[in-house]
């Protein structure tokens, strides 16, 4: 095919913006480093009885995110959907035993987007919401016996930053960092902190 056919084509294919007009639905995989205060469970072991605690923990994972969206104009979007904010396992060796634990948060968020048209094709943005996450707290030992299964459904702050670049008509690549804050609010739990970074396709309709 001749260059002076291929470009009106490519031109055409890319010629409407970054984060277009209207109702979008956004799908991506996404990589989490929960940050898990271990204090709390270490305090609850020791009440329990377990002496000389060396404790660790481990948040990184990958989960998945599913968006809805309605962009109103190039510079302002709103959307929703539910993210997995990943698991953060614990574990101790004490004097007497062993113990593991975890605790997990996943929920529904709401966001609203500020966009900066870079070019055509890219777009940069940034938002802020919140989100309604159930937080789920393990923790288990044979000696001393403890056995705490606890639940909670709190709402925490979501900020985050990303890019969108266009790759055909009606098809995004996009780019997510989130942060959410303060995750654990029961006794039994530790705080935790999530840094999220995600990946996926944004489809306009």
């Amino acid at each position: 095919m001749k260059p002076g056919i291929v470009l009106p084509i490519l031109l055409a294919t890319f010629a409407t913006s970054a984060f277009a007009k209207g109702l979008y639905v956004t799908g991506q995989v996404t990589h989490s480093n929960l940050s898990l205060d271990k204090h709390t469970f270490d305090n609850v072991l020791s009440n329990a009885g377990a002496a000389g605690i060396n404790s660790s923990t481990d948040g990184s994972g990958d989960q998945w995110r599913l968006q809805a969206g309605y962009q109103f104009n190039p510079y302002f979007a709103i959307e929703g959907g539910y993210i997995d904010l990943g698991t953060a396992d614990y574990k101790a060796n004490f004097a007497s035993g062993s113990a593991k634990g975890h605790e997990k948060a996943g929920g529904v968020d709401f966001a609203v987007l500020g966009i900066i048209p870079a070019t055509d094709n890219l777009a940069i943005f940034a938002k802020a919401g919140l989100i309604a996450a159930k937080v789920e707290t393990k923790l288990s030992s044979g000696s001393p016996a403890v056995d705490i299964k606890d639940s909670t459904t709190e709402v925490r702050p979501l900020i985050g930053a990303g890019v969108s670049w266009k790759v055909m008509q009606n098809v995004d690549l996009r780019f997510d960092y989130d942060h959410v804050a303060g995750l654990g609010k029961s006794s039994n739990a530790g705080r935790m902190d999530d840094n999220m970074v995600s990946a996926g396709i944004a489809y306009h309709f």
